[in-house]
């Protein structure tokens, strides 16, 4: 399993390869991430039925476990976008020169 800022990583590398336009590269790195982390929290979620994302949210004070994991998502989607327009940018800037 590799570690959580793998999703840094991978966008950006990808921009620099790839990206044609900085809203689409944000919004399609974001929406990749999202889902996925959206998909393992669920999927978490319901494999220890509930129990861990309870507690998370009791303790984070987030008032249902459904909108921890929403915001699980977005904080992924949030991550790799940003990275994936930095990459976007780096290339631009790297191809004016």
């Amino acid at each position: 399993m590799l570690p959580w800022w793998i999703i840094m990583v991978i966008p950006f590398i990808l921009a620099l390869w790839k990206s044609e336009k900085g809203s689409k590269t944000f919004i399609s790195a974001f929406g990749a991430i999202f889902l996925n982390w959206f998909l393992y929290a669920f999927f978490v979620h319901f494999k220890t039925e509930g129990i861990l994302t309870v507690k998370v949210a009791e303790m984070l004070t987030v008032k249902s476990p459904v909108v921890l994991i929403f915001i699980t998502g977005i904080i992924g989607g949030l991550a790799a976008g940003i990275t994936a327009i930095t990459g976007h940018y780096c290339k631009n800037l790297i191809k004016k020169q």
